[in-house]
Parts: structure tokens; sequence; C-alpha cells
């Protein structure tokens, strides 16, 4: 490969960019003479090499080559040091830079082999790991400084290092898992992978500022990410919110502690990845402003845009704080040229790493890279290409043969370097360029900046941190957003009990900073004399826990099943009051999720992000999905207001500002325990009144029921788990005389409930229920295709069981499963491809209404609702997943990964986001996503073998060596991984290892 680098590179590039971005990009030459720089400030980054795998999915990448530097002023001329030489001996890394409040020192991660001869302290400096180091210039100056490694792990990754203010120690995030790992799901004490079952998961850990007191503060699925400050003193991070469909990163905040962790901006914003977000100048014109890198989930090397966010007033783009605020913004693209924030080409370049300075200046440290490509096998700009070459590139749905054919090819290793931008003046002047082969990334001035305000940690209720137990409020589940997401868009009419018309009564807000047209009437929800109180549809909460996939485990993906969803465990259920008021307790440090139903057990939305609570906090939220700027609806004249129909022993019990949970929960403390079954009765109406009705009584359990017919006749989940082969299938082979459900349906060829095993080895009655049938092509009588992202996939039918949901449909799945309709005789949320493909049974057929008693629905309905789960305990011993420690990653390294990334990683198997534009994107491959991390994909990799002692029953080798693969490439005739072939043979052995 040749290079047209050095200042002929810097040329083309900014001849392109002039109108925009005065681009002087990659390569290490350039003259000192022409670039004016405010050379005011001295610099600190990080050189990585250019063969790092860097995309937001892998928690700590790293290659061999990097090294922290610091230069003396922030101008190309000024002198250069490498800090860190003497530890990572050329084979080490560093990375994540952070400067102390008073511009003295820097925290930062470095990685270095144990063998390496460097000391500290007497003794060795490196662990193989990456471990967190200061260098404190107090006394010496730049060059002169001391180091001093806050933490000393083998076995662990710290990385992202922060100050706290006051000198209270350190926020970074880390695979330790320090309270995670040994606070498991069902008992269980292990490390966990992230929702890709690739890599450990890295979690938000703090710190004493002797690096002792090491204290997990985040209990997320999958990475949080670029922890910081802000002013306030909350700590401000990237979170990777990946549930079911939903797969981005966005913009999180907490309380040092831990407390009070919610989002902050981006979970409804375009855009897939938020990533290094930090405040702009607190003392400036853009206070409340965010500097982010907005980008893909993958193949950009963390590139994307520099966005700047109004945090202060918009919690979403295009979602103001208040009526005052312009209804479009939240944010916008700091450049004057558009960089691309999706994977296609991005003609101006990309930025990684922005640090607003503090200054008075408003401009903006960070790193760039122009655009570049491969063209005839030589490194040439964007510049240089027409527009149908460009055009080419930035197509998306290219087939694989079409981008392997093309003499261009937009796969050149990134060669990012330091920028000083303003914004102001579109000004973009150069202050390091790396040498060939590296990157320099991470920029920091060194520099004093007001330092943020010390929060105190939170007042927390000590008995029940002592039970490790946590509080959750909810105001009003109907306190929902102009979505709806718990309103009119998730209800139809079959919720409608008789004599209502509507289920939530409307009215105009309020308060004057509510920008909603009508919200809930709770005032008529809550009184039994109004005819609202008994429509009212939100009967119960449902609280469920992530049961994490474990580290080093073979055949967990066929296990989990053909779900987008993680393994999960129902901790129990809550009474939703008639104001849409709940309070529960809930495990503490536990990724929560919570689910409103409705009066026959289903849920109406998704929660399609973790939650939590610290030991003995008390959270109270306003609403589901309910603005996160202004007053709970739940408030002041609303609350306060007790209707003469209540009973008068609970209206007089009634504190100020209190909801009828908490009234409920101060008098009867038990009853914030979960409970295992859906029972409630109406305790609040006086029915001795005239024309007061109480709400109907609910009473949903599995066994114990006053008639027997109404008990679960099959197996009953023990601990919230419902396994499909244990619970589920059952259900279609019990006898019900005629009209048992396998009597009619065990024809393969349409809906098979038997037990028959497919060729996953699942149960048949699993395939049919969750994958739909092909769409046949009359004309060739050929299943259709369509391309994603280059890739053929098959087009489906909807399935019976529906388990799609993402931040633009999060939707209850069970209420939009066509299977659920049909059980249960309702027209709920299926859509209508779904009703043509699975019509209703005909009059001649049985009712399949009343087929299945009521815990039988109950126990179909939580099946759906948690995802659709063939397995959800890892550890059962017919779930097929195996702890293994005989298959070796050095070898895997050696031997495997250069078949794999060669053959999969480079085209199908990618990481692909989620997006709120459009809606709900499907990701349909998160079966086996390689991101070019060795350590993660060797463990997604162990996913894909379930018996070592039979390497060709395995998917990472049964499915390559078949024909099609993918599905939907019809055409295709010779098998991507040949049987008998070498690379077959490698990956046999490799496997067989194992036995």
């Amino acid at each position: 490969m040749t290079y047209l680098g050095g200042v002929g590179a810097l040329a083309l590039a900014a001849a392109a960019l002039t109108a925009g971005l005065v681009a002087c990009g990659s390569g290490s030459g350039s003259d000192s003479t022409t670039v004016t720089v405010q050379g005011d400030v001295a610099v600190a980054y990080v050189m990585r090499s250019s063969s790092v795998m860097m995309n937001p999915t892998n928690g700590a990448p790293s290659a061999a080559g990097g090294d922290l530097f610091i230069r003396e002023k922030s101008s190309p001329s000024a002198p250069e040091h490498n800090i860190t030489a003497q530890f990572t001996q050329g084979q080490g890394d560093a990375s994540d830079p952070e400067v102390s409040y008073d511009g003295k020192k820097i925290i930062f991660s470095m990685k270095c082999p144990a063998s390496n001869t460097s000391t500290i302290d007497g003794a060795a400096a490196c662990t193989g790991r990456w471990n967190i180091w200061e260098y404190d210039m107090t006394t010496g100056g730049i060059t002169g400084g001391t180091f001093r490694r806050l933490t000393n792990s083998a076995n662990d990754d710290d990385v992202d290092p922060a100050y706290l203010p006051a000198g209270r120690g350190f926020v970074f995030t880390s695979n330790r898992q320090t309270k995670s790992h040994i606070n498991q799901a069902l008992g269980h004490d292990y490390y966990a992978l992230d929702e890709y079952e690739r890599e450990r998961v890295f979690n938000l850990h703090t710190m004493d500022s002797e690096g002792k007191s090491i204290t997990q503060i985040s209990f997320n699925q999958s990475h949080d990410r670029n922890p910081v400050v802000r002013p306030n003193g909350d700590i401000m991070f990237s979170r990777w919110d990946h549930v079911g469909g939903r797969n981005h990163f966005k913009v999180f905040r907490s309380k040092p502690d831990g407390t009070d962790m919610f989002v902050l901006y981006g979970a409804h914003s375009e855009g897939n990845s938020f990533l290094h977000p930090r405040d702009m100048d607190p003392s400036g014109p853009y206070k409340g402003y965010l500097a982010s890198d907005l980008m893909p989930l993958s193949r950009t090397h963390e590139g994307g845009a520099l966005v700047f966010i109004d945090a202060a007033n918009y919690s979403e783009q295009n979602t103001p704080a208040n009526p005052s605020v312009a209804k479009t913004g939240g944010q916008t693209q700091g450049t004057s040229k558009a960089l691309s924030i999706g994977r296609d080409l991005s003609p101006y370049g990309r930025i990684t790493t922005p640090y607003p300075l503090w200054d008075g200046t408003n401009r903006v440290l960070l790193a760039y890279k122009p655009c570049e490509v491969i063209k005839d096998k030589v490194v040439v700009s964007c510049a240089t290409l027409t527009s149908a070459e460009l055009a080419r590139l930035s197509d998306e749905n290219r087939t694989e043969a079409e981008v392997a054919a093309d003499n261009i090819t937009d796969n050149v290793p990134p060669a990012y370097a330091i920028y000083m931008f303003d914004p102001a003046q579109q000004a973009w002047l150069v202050v390091a360029a790396p040498p060939p082969g590296f990157s320099y990334t991470d920029p920091i001035p060194l520099q004093a900046r007001a330092e943020p305000s010390a929060t105190d940690p939170t007042n927390v209720d000590a008995t029940l941190a002592a039970q490790n137990l946590g509080l959750l409020e909810v105001r009003s589940v109907y306190d929902t957003d102009e979505l709806g997401r718990m309103g009119d868009a998730v209800i139809t009419a079959a919720d409608l009990p008789a004599g209502c018309t509507t289920a939530i009564a409307k009215t105009t807000p309020t308060d004057p900073n509510d920008t909603r047209a009508q919200v809930a009437d709770l005032k008529r929800m809550k009184d039994p004399a109004d005819p609202a109180y008994g429509c009212a549809p939100a009967r119960f909460i449902r609280a469920v826990r992530a049961v994490a996939p474990p580290q080093s485990s073979m055949g967990l993906r066929s296990a989990i099943g053909e779900t987008e969803f993680e393994m999960q465990q129902i901790l129990g259920y809550a009474p939703i009051e008639p104001d849409g008021s709940f309070k529960l307790a809930v495990p503490a440090d536990t990724p929560i999720a919570l689910a409103v139903i409705d009066a026959k057990g289903r849920a109406f939305q998704t929660h399609t992000n973790w939650i939590q609570v610290r030991p003995g906090e008390r959270r109270t939220c306003d609403g589901c999905h309910s603005p996160r700027r202004g007053g709970a609806l739940n408030s002041g004249a609303i609350v306060n207001s007790m209707p003469a129909a209540l009973t008068a022993s609970l209206a007089n019990a009634h504190q100020s500002g209190e909801t009828m949970a908490g009234t409920r929960t101060r008098l009867n403390a038990t009853l914030m325990n979960l409970m295992a079954d859906m029972v409630y009765d109406d305790v609040w109406a006086d029915t001795t009144q005239t024309g007061v009705t109480a709400r109907q009584s609910i009473s949903i359990k599995y066994t114990g029921n006053a008639n027997p017919l109404d008990n679960l006749g099959t197996a009953i989940p023990s601990n919230g788990i419902i396994n499909y082969p244990e619970h589920i299938a059952p259900l279609w082979s019990r006898d019900r005389g005629a009209n048992t459900c396998t009597t009619c349906h065990s024809d393969p060829a349409r809906l098979d409930l038997s037990a028959t095993m497919a060729g996953t080895g699942r149960f048949a009655s699993y395939e049919r229920l969750m994958i739909g049938d092909p769409v046949i092509d009359e004309d060739t009588g050929l299943p259709v295709t369509r391309l994603d992202e280059g890739v053929p996939i098959i087009v489906r039918q909807p399935a019976l069981v529906d388990t799609m949901a993402s931040e633009g449909d999060a939707l209850g799945l069970s209420r939009k499963s066509r299977l659920v309709e049909i059980l249960w005789g309702d027209t709920l949320m299926a859509g209508e491809d779904a009703r043509t493909s699975h019509p209703t049974p005909p009059g001649t057929a049985p009712n399949h209404a009343t087929m299945l008693n009521a815990a039988e629905k109950r126990l179909v309905a939580e099946w759906i609702d948690t995802g659709g789960k063939y397995y959800n305990d890892p550890f059962n011993g017919s779930s097929g997943v195996r702890q293994i420690a005989t298959l070796n990653q050095a070898n895997f390294e050696a031997k495997v990964y250069p078949i794999i990334k060669a053959n999969c990683a480079a085209s199908c198997h990618q990481a692909v986001g989620s997006t709120a534009t459009p809606a709900g994107t499907k990701f349909n491959r998160n079966r086996f996503v390689l991101t070019g991390d060795p350590e993660g994909d060797f463990g997604v990799t162990l996913t894909m073998i379930s018996n070592t002692c039979a390497p060709a029953s395995n998917f990472l080798l049964s499915k390559p060596s078949t024909v099609p693969h993918p599905a939907g490439m019809l055409t295709q005739t010779q098998t991507i991984l040949p049987v008998g072939s070498a690379n077959y043979n490698a990956i046999a052995a490799w496997i067989a290892s194992g036995c």
C-alpha cells in the first residue's frame, strides 16, 4: 500500500475543505511558519497504534506502541515529550488522560506487559492489564514530574479516570464489577459479559485519593464509559443502552455515589452513539451546553461529528424544557460542513474526543482525521474522488461482491491529529500530527479550571440499606410524555371496561411550563364517584432483573433463542393505585426494568433500559416516560385532592404531598414488598355511598385459586424464571380433550406445536412461534430477499410472537403479539400484516380464547413480555450452557481469529446500532458480533460453541459450511467455509482441543 502522505496529503485535504473545514490532516509534516495557533496552553494527549480497533462497544481495546505525550504549547513547533516510555518500553498502551482542576496533575490509564522490566516504588510497574496512573507536575514541571500507580490489578481493566472535586478521589470505569460479580441473579457469582455476550462489562467505580475504597456505583448490563464531573458535581457519562432492539450510547448522569442515575440527553434524538460528553465553559455564553462526538456503533474508529447539545433547555432533540424554548433544537453540529454520524463515507473527515476549553475562548481541542480512501492500492484524499465515486462509497446497501470488486475502499487505518478548533471562526489549527502508523487522540489542556461543586452523598434509609434494598416510587404512571407511551398510544378498545368510552380522562395542564396539550385528569381518575375511576387501565407494575451472560460460556446463544433480549428474572408485582402511583422495594445495585400491566396480566410497554437504586436510596420519578423537566403532574392541588367518595380512614390518613401509594405504604410498610401474584382489591372506594362503585378486583395466580381448574396444570416457574421447554411447551400438549393444542397443531408444514426437535436443537414449536414464514415470490417460487447493509436478508411474514422493542417502538411484547390476540380473543396492538398472516381461527374451530385458563395465559404473557427466550437461566442443566476453561484464547488468536476476521468480521457480523430516526430499527445480527477486539471476539465466539467433542455440530462451523449462508444468499453455490478446507479444519481442531 502506498501513502500519498506528508505535506501533499495536507494540501489536498485543505483544498477540499476550505469552504468549511480548514483541514491540515494526517502526516508528520507541518510548516509552522504558515500556521498561526494561539499557543497559549500546554497540551497532553495519547499516541496509539492505528491498529487499535476503537469502537464504542469496545471497553478497553489496546495495541502495542501507545504512550502519553505532553506538548509544551498548543503549537506544532512546540517541544513534545513522551512521558510514559520508561514504563511501556514500546510494548504498552495509554489512554484517557484527564487534568486536575489546578492543571498540575494528569490521571490516565496505562497498560503494559508484565514482562516489562520497568518498576514503580521498587515493584514491577506492569501487570498486563489496564491500570490507573497519575503524573504530578507540581514540583518537577512537564518533564520532571513524578508518577504513582493508583490501581494495580493483574485481572481487571481500569480506564477513563477523572478527578472528583474537593480531593474526594476519582471516578473511573472498570470491568472489576466489584459488587455485581458477587451479586448476580439466582445467587450466582460470576463476571458478566455485555449484551453482545462479548466482553466483561465496564461499570462506573469510584476510589479515594489513594486508590483505596474502590466502590462500584453503576450496574448497567453493557458498558458505561467516559465519566466526567459536571460543574454541579454530577457525574456525566456515556451509557450503552442495549435492551432488546435498543442499541446505542446516550448521555447519562448521577450523583458521585451512584444515586439519582438518569438519562440526561439523547435517548430519542438523532444519531446512535454520543461519546466523550463534556460541559462547555460554565462561565461563558454556552453555559449548559455539552460537546460530544456523535458516531455509529462501529466501523469508524470512534470517529463522528462534533455536536453541541443544549442540555439546559432540551431533554431530547426537539423536546424543549418549557414553552418559552423553541420547539426545534437541542443539538447541532459544530462544523460548517456536516460530518457523517453514520457508517457511510464522511467526505469532510471525522472527529473524536473533543475537549472544550474553559478559558473564555470557547475553543475545542479535538482529534481529527481527514477523509482518505484506498484507490488502486494507493491512499488518496477523498477530495480527489468524483461525485459518482463518493456516492458509490456512501451506499451502505452495496452487496459484498460489489464492495470486493471496487477499486476504492474506505478502510484506511485512522491517523487522527490534534487540532484547536474555534467554532465561531470555523478555524481548524493543527497542534500535533502523529507519525505514520499512529493516531493522536484524547487531547486535554494543561490549564486550571473552575473546580465543580463537591456533592455530598445522598441521605439513605439505613434499614433498607442493611437489607440491600432501595425504594422506587412513581407518582403517576399516567404522567407520560407527548409520545403517549403510557397513554392513548398503547390502549385499544379491548382495554375499556363496560360503560367506558375512554381509558384515561384528560384535562389541560395547569403548570405553565408544561409543553403538553393535554394530560391525565388525575382528580377525576382517583374519585370513586366519577366514571373515570373505573376506566383506568394500569393495574400492576411488574419488576424484572437482568440475568447477565456469564463469562466463558459456550452454548449461550442457542439457549437464549430467537430474540433480541438477554435472559431475565421476574422479581414480582406491585399494585398501581387509582392515581397511577406505586411504591415498591427492589434489590439495590441491581439492573431493574419495570412494566405497567393491564387487568389481564399483559404489559403495556417494554422498558428498554436498566434502572438502579443504591442501598437505602429512595428514588422518586414523576411518571413513566414523563418529561424530564418541570413539576410532577401528581403534585400540588391534584395530589392533595381527597374526593368525598374515598374511604374516610384512608382519606383522613393522607398527608400533604403524598400519593395514594405513599399513603398506603406508610400505613402498611409490607405493601412495598413485591408480590408473587397479581392480586388487587379496591380499598379506596367507599361503596356505602350512593353511586360509588369499586374498581374491579383482580386475582391472577399460578395456583391457590378458589377454583382448582384455574390453577396451572403444568410445571410452575420457580424464582421468577420461565424456560420455554419446561413451562411453555407443556401447555401445548396438556390434555384438554378434543381441544388439546397439539391435536390440531402438529403439522410441520403449518403450525407445529408438538415436542419434535428442530435442527437447532430446540423444540420446533419454539422456532415456529418465533420465526415468521418466508414471503414467497409468486413468479419464481423462491423467498423474497432484501439488502440490509449489503447482506441479503430473507423477507419474512410476521411471527406469532413479536419480540421487537426499541426506542421508537416499545409496545408491550405480549400485547403486540398475534398469538396473544388469538389466545385472549382481544384485538390489541398486533399489526394488520400479522392478522393477515395469522387470521382468527374460523367459527368451526374451537374458541381459542377459552382454551387456556387465566394462570396459563399469565404464563404465556410473562414469557413473551420478558423477551420470549428459550431459557432464562444459563445455569439450568438442560440449557446447554457450559462454563469452559479448556479453549485457550491465545490459540484462538493464533489459529482461528485470522480466519474469522477475514471471512466474518469484515462484513456481516458487525455491530449495528438502533436509532430513533427512523423509529425502531430492527437489529437482527446480534447473534455473533465481532468488533476487532480479540478478548471480546473470543468471548462471543464461545457462545457459538455447544459441544467441543463434536466440532461439526456447533454453530461456529455448521452455519458457514452450509448453503446458503447468510440465509438470504439464495444464489450462493459455494460455502464460505467448505467442509474439509484448511480453514474449516483449523477451527474444528481448535474446538476439539477443548474436548
